[in-house]
């Protein structure tokens, strides 16, 4: 009786095994998600966007377009950098911080009066949005607690 119960179970295993195919099925393995190659044209580029949205915003000449990709290029690079070091998060934070003002400073010098006050507003625009997103994000944190 014995023998016939364990030869059932091993059948039974082998026919799961034969049904599967032995692929493993779980959730995350590899090839799950993956796209195709992707073609560079697909990514986006930080860079070219913040240039164009700049020159569109400021009304940015020629010359000043392409000063500003230059910066804003630098700009990435450094930041790419610091966020490579292995330092804590809140230095990293702190020289980010440093590198974007010496940018701002940068892109200033460029600027007429009329282009100044639109960077300006652009600008304090995005601190605004940054901000609200904070105390959402806080008050969030405060109501799981």
């Amino acid at each position: 009786m014995r023998g016939i119960f364990l030869f059932v179970v091993m059948l039974m295993g082998m026919s799961a095994v034969a049904q599967y195919g032995g692929v493993d099925r779980s959730i995350g393995g590899p090839g799950q998600f993956q796209t195709k190659n992707k073609d560079k044209k697909s990514e986006f580029d930080f860079v070219q966007a913040s240039t164009d949205k700049m020159a569109k915003e400021l009304s940015l000449d020629d010359f000043q377009k392409a000063a500003t990709k230059n910066i804003i290029q630098e700009y990435k690079e450094k930041v790419l950098s610091i966020s490579a070091e292995e330092i804590p998060d809140t230095g990293k934070s702190e020289k980010m911080n440093l590198e974007k003002d010496k940018m701002e400073a940068k892109l200033k010098e460029l600027l007429n009066k009329d282009q100044l006050a639109k960077f300006q507003a652009l600008k304090d625009k995005m601190d605004k949005k940054k901000n609200s997103k904070k105390k959402t994000e806080n008050s969030q944190e405060e109501d799981k607690n």
